[in-house]
């Protein structure tokens, strides 16, 4: 109920700018129409009174240009030149892109009109339309104008990055169509993000200079990717080789390999102690304390004596004279 209520609120606020701007197409359409017939003494009052400030209904820019155009070519078949190019110079600087078909007005009336885009200079571009692109076979086109010859400059400026992308430089006249790839300076593809479309122009009869910028986002378009995958059809399925009882053969084979294994390593290990007998013994005595004792030991300290199986049963007799201490002396014998 809320949602409905606060639509209804704006549809009854929208509903006075609505009506003024059909009261104005519809005054506007009426002075049209006198023109066409030639009344034009009956179409000039309406169409002052739409361009005039105390016109109470709202106008849009394109509605003002049209009453400003039609007001100077009214103006150019009754002879009154100097206001007929005010009138037009008023439509040509509110909207640069303003022309007169040639099949619907007179040689006098277009004359009068490249006058007036002689004497006023605007630069301008369209709002770029919404649209997909291969960068690599297709380009974007932007529309842009100069009323008269002037020094132009196109370029591309990102809002988020200093990247600046000239798209055209040089000499311009009139309405031009500039080709834009999608690509950066250096080739790679432009990333996604908000740019601006800046127009700069010095005109080179009247020595002003005019600029316009038109905003524009840019965006990457994926394929999506798909969630899930089709079942497969038993005929795009391959003919199954192994048969079930395959895996309970190569079970059976696994089994008899391990227990084979773990008899053979056992039936080593026993083969192993048997061929070596007893582990080496280590021993130590203490003999007799005597004043001399065989291995050149002092009296009065134990000897400690290590032997193996396989040493020899005598010892190499000691040199005394390189384990003499002081305070010892050799007994004779």
């Amino acid at each position: 109920m809320r949602r409905l209520v606060l639509g209804l609120a704006l549809v009854v606020a929208a509903s006075p700018a609505v009506r003024a701007q059909t009261e104005t197409a519809d005054l506007l359409d009426q002075a049209q129409a006198l023109y066409e017939r030639l009344e034009i003494e009956q179409a000039v009052p309406l169409l002052r009174q739409i361009v005039s400030p105390n016109w109470p209904h709202e106008i849009t820019t394109a509605q003002r240009v049209q009453a400003y155009t039609y007001l100077g070519a009214s103006l150019a078949l009754t002879g009154v030149r100097d206001s007929a190019l005010l009138y037009f110079r008023a439509a040509i600087e509110r909207d640069p892109f303003t022309d007169l078909d040639t099949q619907r007005f007179t040689p006098a009336q277009l004359g009068l009109f490249r006058q007036a885009r002689r004497l006023a200079f605007a630069v301008a571009a369209r709002p770029v339309a919404a649209a997909r692109i291969d960068p690599r076979t297709e380009r974007a086109t932007f529309i842009v104008v100069s009323t008269h010859p002037a020094s132009f400059r196109v370029e591309l400026r990102s809002v988020d990055e200093p990247t600046t992308i000239v798209l055209f430089h040089d000499v311009n006249d009139g309405q031009r169509e500039v080709p834009w790839n999608g690509l950066l300076s250096d080739g790679h593809l432009a990333p996604p993000g908000r740019y601006a479309l800046a127009v700069v122009g010095r005109s080179q009869l009247l020595g002003r200079s005019d600029s316009m910028r038109v905003y524009f986002t840019v965006a990457h378009a994926t394929p999506p990717l798909e969630d899930t995958l089709p079942e497969l059809a038993p005929a795009q399925l391959l003919p199954e080789r192994l048969q079930v009882s395959a895996g309970r053969e190569d079970f059976f084979k696994s089994l008899a390999v391990a227990v084979g294994a773990v008899v053979a390593s056992s039936v080593a290990a026993n083969g192993d102690l048997g061929r070596r007998g007893r582990a080496p013994a280590m021993s130590a005595t203490s003999p007799p304390m005597s004043k001399r004792t065989t291995g050149g030991v002092p009296p009065g300290r134990p000897q400690m004596r290590a032997s193996r199986t396989a040493m020899p049963r005598t010892l190499p007799r000691p040199c005394w004279s390189s384990c003499r201490r002081p305070g010892w002396a050799r007994e004779p014998g």
